[in-house]
């Protein structure tokens, strides 16, 4: 109770700062109208706006990341440390970068992404501290700032930006809701490790939809050439300009500006139109015996028979690890695996888990008599027996995978995956099943006279609005 308290308080003074903060530029800004020094056109104007935005974004920064910096190095293990002093780096990077659009006119796509190249940095080294510890006992905490740490490219992204960042956030709060399930109500700090998380990223996307609707809002109208400040960040903008300041240490970074789609080479069309005559002459030169007005009319079709072509090769998927079958503590091991329908875990115990990764078209065969939970992530073609599980079967990042259960499971959650078909056995017909993102969930399960009958997860739903609620139910067709 006394943390809950704490960081109640740390937040009212935060909104209070804020308030006070606010206040300062309305006043000041009065002040200057006052004294009759009138802004000058839409320069001055837009100058004015982006300090604003900009003093906003340091804002929710400040009531935020400090907390989560701070209940990191209380309770997490060297890994999460690692990963967020990179989150933190690549904020204050992207907090950099709003700078210079705030005072500058929208550069070309080599200028911009120099620009981002800081904040790109951090966070790949965040995404693949993630990616480099799978297992990890912190391995939520890793995952729901992995997850998130794209939705920092929202800079160059149009005309939806909101909602780029918002599905990010979506993907971290899976991930983020196990651990708050987990804690609430045992451990405070880890609560409000995951407020901090979720707080700073509510208030990035009501940031980015108020002033930033369509796109990142740079001064057009104006504005300095943003190529000046390409490896140093500008001081905040304001009203006179700042004297130089000493050389900080490296700004972190966040996408880079090659992930936005680019369009067709412009330059390239235009160059080969200036050709003139000049563009036909690659083109092949059609003799008399080629016309179909001089070929026998034997020959003639208007069918034109397309040479037989090869079936391509099937691409076997690209493993970036070693193959592993293996217990490792209390956790079977399965990772990297490719064409193995061989694999068998004989002897198991109820605090055992199994964990797959990465297979492609393999089977796994459990024989063992109870296991406290299975994941399956990111497999391909992939299928697993098993008799009982204690806690949950968990499928994520799947396609074209079969799951059988013999004996008894409490629930299956299935998250991002596509073409999943689910046996349960008559002991298991109270199991609960959580689909979300995912297509193609089949349930099979045993009919009166013996034989399975396969029924699917409903995909297409109606939402409707009654009495100021939202009803939301299957789409039955008729």
């Amino acid at each position: 109770m006394e943390g809950a308290i704490n960081t109640l308080v740390q937040r009212l003074e935060a909104v209070t700062a804020r308030l006070e903060k606010v206040e300062g530029q309305i006043v000041g800004g009065a002040g200057a109208a006052a004294g009759g020094a009138a802004p000058a056109g839409g320069a001055a104007a837009g100058s004015g706006a982006g300090a604003a935005w900009v003093g906003e974004f340091d804002s929710f920064f400040g009531e935020n990341i400090p907390k989560l910096v701070e209940v990191t190095n209380k309770i997490g293990n060297d890994e999460l440390k690692k990963q967020v002093a990179a989150f933190e780096r690549a904020l204050k990077s992207h907090r950099d970068f709003l700078n210079v659009a705030s005072k500058c006119k929208k550069p070309d796509d080599a200028t911009l992404g120099k620009l981002l190249e800081p904040t790109s940095t951090a966070v790949n080294e965040a995404i693949s501290t993630r990616d480099s510890n799978r297992g990890n006992a912190m391995w939520n905490h890793l995952s729901a700032i992995s997850e998130v740490m794209p939705a920092l490219g929202w800079v160059v992204i149009t005309p939806t930006p909101g909602p780029f960042a918002n599905e990010y956030k979506g993907n971290s709060e899976f991930y983020s809701n196990k651990l708050l399930r987990e804690y609430k109500g045992k451990d405070e700090d880890q609560v409000a490790w995951v407020m901090a998380l979720k707080g700073f990223f509510t208030s990035l996307v009501a940031f980015i939809k108020q002033y930033h609707t369509t796109g990142l809002s740079w001064k057009n109208n104006g504005g300095e050439d943003a190529s000046k400040y390409i490896g140093a960040a500008p001081a905040a903008a304001s009203s006179a300009p700042a004297p130089p300041a000493a050389p900080g240490p490296p700004p972190p970074a966040v996408m880079n500006a090659s992930s936005a789609k680019k369009g067709p080479d412009v330059n390239a069309l235009f160059s080969e139109i200036n050709k003139g005559t000049a563009i036909s002459s690659g083109l092949k030169k059609v003799t008399s015996d080629m016309k179909t007005k001089n070929r026998d009319p034997k020959e003639r079709s208007a069918v034109v028979k397309a040479a037989p072509k090869k079936a391509p090769a099937r691409k076997k998927p690209v493993k970036r690890g070693t193959p592993k079958f293996a217990l490792e503590g209390n956790k079977w091991v399965c990772e990297f695996q490719d064409d193995n329908k061989s694999m068998v875990i004989e002897e198991t115990e109820p605090k055992h888990t199994v964990y797959l990764y990465k297979n492609d078209n393999c089977v796994v065969n459990v024989k063992g008599q109870k296991v406290n939970s299975i994941c399956i992530d990111s497999c391909n073609k992939t299928g697993i027996v098993f008799n009982n599980c204690i806690a949950v079967v968990e499928v994520i990042n799947c396609n074209g995978v079969e799951i059988q259960c013999q004996g008894r499971v409490p629930a299956f959650a299935i998250d991002k995956c596509s073409s999943i078909q689910v046996i349960l056995s008559k002991e298991c017909l109270e199991a609960e099943i959580v689909t979300s993102k995912s297509d193609q969930v089949n349930i099979c399960i045993p009919g009166d006279d013996g034989d399975l009958m396969e029924l699917a997860v409903p995909e297409q739903y109606k939402t409707t609005i009654k009495d100021n609620k939202l009803e939301t139910g299957c789409v039955e067709h008729v």
